[in-house]
């Protein structure tokens, strides 16, 4: 099916550094979230998804966050803000996807002093150690994100296998939480955003960062703003009075996202 949106951008969605299982193939995107399959690409305005209406409907509209207004929200930017309405106007295709928090925890943890993409390749090889096959393309057999029982059953030696390194202890010790109940995902889902972080810090190996992310991509707290090397960069050479968060509120992962974009883009020299 073929669907017209503002502010969707396939690409920016795919280099924010807030998904790690859109495969590029082709002119498009492979995308696995939640055990489902989708190939989507994008000409201009018009985005190719290979499902069906109700299928769109049921699932990718909502993965897609395309009932969020994100002009409304880039509008909300302070005029004052030169920075970031520029940030804005270059990654205003961004659009925060309405991840599974599970999921979201689980790669922000081993995504620790990782490049994006090292985090895929290491995402993809846990998925194949213990996520269940949900279909094959092209002789490659396609699994879904394990679940924390799944998880949980591999050893610390497996999960170095895969890549995980020093972060292998802090994946299985949170796997063992969820699949023992001592964590909860609806709970967590409940607590507001103070009390979420907190218990997110609670977790072994997770400090504040990783649970700003968690926030933002897994449990869609929108006014999360995850702080790294990138935003460490903005707050000293573009805010030299300190990032004035409270401006941004309700929407400061949003703002957060298009300045991450924007200055990686000044970095890379992709803008003048």
């Amino acid at each position: 099916m073929d669907l017209h949106a503002d502010h969707l951008r396939l690409d920016a969605i795919a280099d924010s550094g807030q998904c790690f299982r859109w495969q590029p193939l082709g002119e498009g995107y492979r995308i696995i979230a939640s055990g489902r399959v989708l190939h989507a690409s994008q000409r201009g305005d018009r985005v190719t998804l290979s499902c069906a209406r109700r299928a769109f409907d049921a699932f990718w509209r909502g993965y897609l966050d395309l009932d969020t207004d994100y002009g409304a929200i880039i509008a909300a930017i302070p005029p004052r803000d030169a920075y970031l309405r520029a940030a804005a106007a270059h990654g205003g295709g961004i659009r925060i996807l309405r991840q599974e928090a599970w999921e979201t925890l689980i790669t922000f943890i081993l995504s620790q002093r990782k490049s994006i993409p090292a985090i895929r390749q290491g995402v993809e090889r846990l998925c194949a150690a213990a996520g269940r096959a949900i279909g094959r393309e092209n002789g490659e057999t396609l699994h879904a994100f394990p679940t924390p029982a799944e998880l949980s059953a591999l050893t610390e030696e497996d999960l170095r296998a895969c890549g995980l390194g020093y972060r292998a202890p802090y994946v299985r010790r949170a796997a063992q939480a969820f699949a023992r109940g001592e964590m909860d995902m609806a709970a967590l889902s409940a607590l507001p955003d103070e009390e979420l972080q907190a218990a997110l810090c609670g977790l072994y190996g997770v400090g504040r960062k990783i649970a700003l992310c968690t926030m933002l991509f897994g449990f869609h707290r929108l006014n999360a703003f995850p702080v790294d090397v990138w935003m460490e960069k903005v707050a000293r050479f573009r805010y030299p009075g300190g990032i004035p968060l409270a401006d941004y509120a309700p929407w400061g992962g949003v703002m957060q996202q298009y300045m991450f974009a924007y200055e990686r883009a000044l970095a890379r020299g992709n803008i003048a």
